[in-house]
């Protein structure tokens, strides 16, 4: 079958056979896939762009990932947020008008509990109009049941490769494949509208198409991509891929560039953390610059050219 009827396939059924997604990423049609996505996205959401605000709560993490910047053996700045800074951090956002929140910290034992869910609970006192995410990594059953129960409403968990040995070869043995996928089911189960994603280097086309079959079948809430040296066309053809095979979902622009929003994005991040330095994990949701009043204005400007919108309404995430 050609390219482009794969590509209108895709679009009409939402799933393809893993060898099927394997000819659309060893025959890319960026134009066409462009075209499409842009088409299901507007039916969907018009030509709204959703910004998120970022607080990087800490970069202490005791795993040793090669891939990831905030690992255990890297060199870089390390600290911890306590509940009050997170909260200014809030009040910030509310300054801007910005109701659209990811909290998210490397793997840290700290963060206990009994803290997140006293956090939760005075961020839902104080900003009840908040839409409230987390990307903390992997936690038991209970503790997920605790942060839901409590009002936390996403969680971002990156499965970072669909295949157990690739896992297995680019993590430090505590972690396991397994074990992450059953987190993601049970962040589902917990009631959370959940976002998982991949990690994009120099997979091949048969790697990636397993990516998107898996993504097809656990049907996230949203996707986050972290490109690791991808050709930017790459990313591009995988977001558009994406928004094909999940119409609804949110789909983050990992950089700031127009061509991923083209091509299908539409979740920006802003940071807001001024006073702390931030850097790209394997956590994705990567912050393309700071939350200001300018950084945002700059970007109303630049999506306008291009024919969109930014809207600082929390995101209608489906769940």
């Amino acid at each position: 079958m050609a390219v482009e009827e794969l590509l209108h396939k895709l679009s009409r059924d939402r799933w393809l056979t893993t060898g099927e997604y394997a000819e659309l990423l060893t025959q890319p049609e960026l134009r066409e896939a462009r075209l499409l996505a842009d088409r299901v996205r507007r039916e969907q959401f018009g030509t709204k762009v959703y910004l998120r605000g970022l607080i990087d709560m800490g970069s202490i993490c005791r795993f040793d990932c090669p891939h990831c910047h905030q690992r255990s053996g890297a060199d870089c700045f390390r600290y911890r947020m306590r509940p009050r800074e997170i909260l200014d951090c809030c009040e910030e956002a509310e300054a801007l008008d910005l109701r659209n929140l990811l909290l998210r910290s490397s793997p840290d034992q700290f963060y206990t509990d009994r803290m997140l869910t006293g956090l939760i609970d005075k961020l839902r006192y104080h900003f009840p109009g908040f839409a409230v995410g987390l990307a903390l990594g992997e936690r038991s059953r209970e503790s997920l049941r605790a942060l839901a129960d409590m009002g936390a409403d996403r969680y971002t968990l990156l499965h970072e490769t669909a295949d157990r040995d690739q896992f297995r070869r680019t993590h430090p043995s505590e972690l396991s494949h397994d074990r992450r996928l059953h987190c993601l089911n049970e962040l589902k189960d917990s009631g959370f509208q959940t976002a998982c994603g991949f990690l994009v280097g120099d997979a091949s086309p048969e790697e990636l198409a397993r990516e998107l079959k898996f993504l097809e079948e656990f049907q996230p809430n949203a996707v986050e991509l972290v490109p690791l040296g991808a050709p930017p066309e790459t990313v591009e053809y995988l977001i558009s891929l994406i928004r094909l095979l999940l119409p609804e979902a949110m789909i983050a622009a990992p950089e700031n560039t127009p061509g991923q929003i083209l091509a299908g994005a539409n979740l920006v991040t802003l940071s807001l953390i001024r006073t702390r330095r931030s850097f790209p994990c394997c956590c994705g949701n990567r912050a393309i610059g700071p939350a200001t009043p300018e950084t945002i204005a700059a970007l109303r400007r630049s999506l306008a050219e291009i024919g969109f919108e930014v809207t600082l309404d929390p995101d209608p995430w489906n769940g």
